[in-house]
């Protein structure tokens, strides 16, 4: 990790989940995420639901530096999902929590870092999508535990690292309890 101190930045504008619906529809099945993001996020009683990132390695005009904090809103219509509650009863949480961390990250990913999701990676992949026609690589995970945020983020980083695919890539980690998240990118080390 970076020794650079983060700075903060300005914010972000809001995030809307439904956005989602748009996103590369000739590839991936986005709105699929809608939601459990919104369930999980309504869960917390916070509207818009508020997330500070706080980012190492990532170039976006929407950043000061590489390494920076960004505030985001992640937002919602009520009439997307009106019995947002009724998927805990259908779901378990941590299924929910996980794709909530992967709506998250698709929209950060997309806004941010301008990236386009192509396609999911086949399981035992150390990652989870391919990005821009597989260029690059995402992985991503959730957490509703805040002790467990730094060291999620160095092990899904450390994952990422041992790809088989010998990529370069992104890693996205959200706290929705704590309404944090880590967003870097990494360089695998070549000879």
């Amino acid at each position: 990790m970076s020794t650079e101190k983060l700075t903060t930045s300005t914010s972000m504008p809001k995030c809307f989940i439904e956005s989602l619906r748009e996103m590369n529809p000739a590839s991936i099945w986005a709105p699929f995420f809608i939601n459990p993001a919104i369930a999980l996020m309504d869960s917390y009683r916070l509207k818009p639901f508020p997330c500070t990132i706080a980012c190492e390695n990532i170039v976006s005009a929407l950043l000061k530096q590489a390494n920076d904090e960004i505030m985001v809103e992640f937002d919602w219509l009520a009439e997307t999902f009106p019995e947002c509650q009724r998927i805990f009863q259908t779901l378990q949480r941590e299924a929910i929590v996980e794709y909530a961390a992967v709506a998250a990250a698709f929209l950060i990913v997309t806004n941010l870092a301008q990236g386009n999701i192509t396609e999911v990676t086949m399981r035992g992949s150390k990652a989870d999508y391919f990005l821009d026609g597989r260029r690059y690589l995402l992985e991503i995970s959730g957490t509703e535990n805040a002790e467990h945020l730094t060291s999620r983020h160095s092990e899904k980083v450390r994952q990422l690292l041992a790809n088989p695919f010998g990529k370069d890539g992104y890693v996205f980690v959200c706290c929705f309890s704590n309404q944090r998240a880590k967003f870097s990118f990494h360089h695998l080390e070549r000879a």
